[in-house]
């Protein structure tokens, strides 16, 4: 037995080394079926963190504070956690090397929660409110795009340099919001704004929950291209 574990134990530091600094296969960029199912293997890896190469935890991800006011809801989020993607799946990979960029779409079940600051209105009702907040999704797509650019190091290795993103996202099958402390506790109008947020969680979180996702996609980028400028493509990828 102790021999069997020896050798699994070898085997795993064996392809772990060949592989670079993520333990997957190296594919091609632009062939789409083995990215994606590099980028999933990937995963859980990449978001426990990886501090040696400016990579923090993203699972569960700290979220910097972040405020807007929008369609006349003023809203603040601080000390924001978002929580979800190591149980994502990645759907397609697509490289464009002419181009230089690089397409993303997975979904997961997730959660951001937080210190949550409210005021002015959502759609047709007034809001005010300054407690916690925890959101759930269900089903959350999102599709996840960025520009690079190709950059060789001081010893001739090259680098993906990722210059900008953009993003969409859909929850496809339900939203569910948590908000303690509305109305400066009132439970009466507390109850009926927390049921109208979760009858009307479709068109609520595609208009007012772009905010929540850009703190998200941010960070995700940050790391990311933090990631990329120090390890070079090679190992990584065919090139």
């Amino acid at each position: 037995m102790n021999v069997i574990i020896k050798q699994g134990i070898f085997l795993f530091v064996v392809q772990f080394v060949n592989c670079g600094v993520l333990p997957v296969d190296k594919c091609n960029l632009e062939d789409s079926a083995c990215m994606t199912k590099a980028y999933q293997t990937a995963l859980t890896t990449f978001v426990a963190g990886l501090p040696d190469y400016g990579v923090e935890v993203m699972d569960v991800m700290d979220l910097d504070d972040f405020a807007f006011d929008l369609s006349g809801l003023q809203f603040s989020l601080k000390e924001g956690k978002f929580k979800g993607l190591k149980g994502a799946t990645i759907d397609n990979v697509k490289w464009n090397l002419k181009k230089k960029t690089a397409e993303v779409d997975f979904h997961l079940d997730g959660s951001v929660r937080g210190h949550y600051t409210a005021g002015g209105s959502i759609l047709i009702l007034p809001i005010t409110g300054d407690g916690q907040m925890k959101l759930k999704l269900k089903n959350l797509h999102v599709h996840f795009v960025v520009n690079y650019e190709m950059e060789k190091d001081a010893e001739g290795n090259e680098h993906v340099i990722l210059k900008k993103y953009s993003f969409t996202f859909d929850v496809k099958d339900h939203a569910n919001f948590a908000l303690t402390n509305l109305f400066n506790g009132n439970k009466e109008l507390s109850d009926t704004m927390l049921m109208f947020l979760n009858q009307n969680w479709k068109q609520i979180s595609e208009e007012f929950g772009k905010p929540v996702m850009e703190a998200a996609a941010k960070k995700m980028f940050k790391n990311i291209k933090s990631f990329l400028a120090k390890v070079p493509i090679a190992e990584i990828a065919n090139v």
